[in-house]
């Protein structure tokens, strides 16, 4: 069996180093790509979303949240290079609620809010979001 090697980085910390993995799924701009053995080799921008590396029947299956990035897949080895990511485990659920009912109550009312405002608070209820439903999957299983 043939496995990738997958590094998850942001620019403040190593999130993971050295994951096998059978297969993924990565949340892209153009749309989630599964990667499987002797995929393309690529670099293509990060969408924010759930990351999930599949260890196959050696190694437990392991979920991750990005907030936008690159990757790049080169033989046998997945980098991501992510703003932000943390693994489901690491989720605090109830952060992530009051994060996602700050972003909601801002979002209410967007007078005097600049683009840029709407759109950060719009990606951070979105993270929100996903840090929910990726906790809860995760729990569930």
């Amino acid at each position: 069996m043939k496995y990738y090697t997958v590094d998850i980085l942001t620019p403040s910390k190593i999130i993971a180093k050295a994951i096998p993995a059978e297969s993924l799924l990565i949340p892209t701009v153009r749309g989630q790509i599964n990667v499987l053995e002797n995929h393309t080799h690529i670099v293509t921008k990060l969408a924010t979303g759930i990351l999930t590396v599949f260890g196959g029947p050696d190694y437990a299956d392991r979920n991750f949240l990005l907030s936008s990035g690159v990757c790049k897949i080169l033989e046998n080895k997945v980098i991501i290079l992510a703003n932000t990511a943390e693994e489901s485990t690491e989720v605090n659920v109830e952060r992530a609620k009051l994060s996602l009912q700050n972003a909601e109550d801002r979002l209410k009312n967007t007078e005097g809010l600049s683009i840029e405002e709407v759109d950060h608070y719009v990606q951070k209820a979105e993270r929100a979001r996903l840090r929910i439903q990726l906790a809860e999957f995760t729990r569930s299983h």
